[in-house]
């Protein structure tokens, strides 16, 4: 019931006329997740992926607490269930999944599997808000999707191999599906409360679970790099990522900005290489030019209208 009525506020709101700075905001935030499974894969191999977890939620959720306090003052007793759900979707939903799954998959490989979220989107925003894509709109997501099939090639998948794999890849792919639901559940509640906020709020919300797994794990054990790599993932990743993404949404649009997402597994390719000395073959070359080629495609093309559509609650 949440997601739906989260929706339907959505809808309200999806002929509203886009505002400058989304994409700068969509950018650097993607720029940051495309580093995270990167920062990810080079620690699980230290700690293991739900003390991982626990320390960078935890940590991302105290520095966001001043804002959520205020914030939960003012909500409604109707939005605070949906913020709690858009908070479990994302602290949970998605940053779960992906943690354990790198564990089995290559940050390259990792990336290129999160590259499907705007599919995502776009499949939700359609179900849900009833939203349609132009010709261009589609096009570019198809180039991008080839993209990505071409780095997802059987080279990518070259360091993992049997039920391992597998199972990482669904995992990650499962995060993709969460990370969807979260953009269109959140996008109401940021554009009625504002993005600061909502961010806040439902990335406190979504943290409190893992208060039950504190005392199961010794941070003190963790080398300074490794230290460096936790800092990043809260405070680059979670805080200012979110922060970042949840104001572009609100300025751009869920399934304009989400179009954004298709540079995140160029920037984890590119990491992976750097950080990790993974190997970027030419296929992961070929790829990277079309998933540019095919956001740029998109980018260009007219913004998304909503269809309109017979629904329970329209237009209350």
């Amino acid at each position: 019931m949440a997601l739906h009525h989260a929706v339907l506020v959505g809808e309200q709101t999806a002929g509203t006329k886009a505002r400058p700075g989304g994409i700068g905001a969509g950018l650097i935030a993607v720029c940051l997740w495309g580093l995270a499974p990167v920062a990810t894969r080079a620690l699980v191999s230290q700690i293991a992926p739900l003390a991982l977890l626990t320390m960078r939620q935890l940590l991302a959720a105290s520095v966001l607490l001043p804002w959520a306090v205020p914030a939960v003052r003012r909500i409604g007793a109707r939005d605070l269930p949906r913020f709690v759900v858009a908070g479990l979707l994302v602290m949970i939903g998605y940053n779960l999944p992906v943690t354990v799954g790198l564990q089995w998959i290559p940050a390259s490989s990792a990336g290129l599997l999160l590259a499907t979220e705007p599919v995502w989107v776009l499949v939700i925003s359609y179900v849900f808000l009833g939203e349609r894509a132009g010709p261009r709109v589609l096009l570019g997501s198809g180039v991008a999707l080839a993209g990505v099939a071409v780095i997802a090639g059987p080279n990518a998948w070259s360091s993992g191999s049997g039920s391992h794999a597998l199972a990482g890849a669904g995992l990650v792919l499962l995060a993709t599906m969460a990370f969807g639901g979260y953009t269109i559940v959140l996008r109401p509640l940021s554009e009625k409360y504002g993005p600061v906020p909502a961010t806040a709020t439902s990335t406190v919300a979504g943290a409190v679970p893992y208060l039950a797994l504190v005392g199961t794990f010794s941070p003190s054990r963790l080398a300074p790099p490794a230290w460096a790599e936790l800092l990043f993932l809260a405070l680059g990743g979670t805080v200012a990522g979110m922060l970042l993404w949840n104001q572009a949404i609100v300025r751009g649009g869920s399934v304009r900005i989400s179009r954004l997402l298709y540079l995140e597994p160029v920037v984890s390719v590119l990491g992976a290489m750097v950080f990790l000395g993974e190997r970027v073959t030419a296929a992961v070359l070929i790829g990277g030019v079309l998933v540019l080629a095919g956001v740029l495609t998109a980018a260009a093309g007219p913004r998304w209208s909503a269809c309109r559509r017979p629904g329970p609650g329209r237009g209350r």
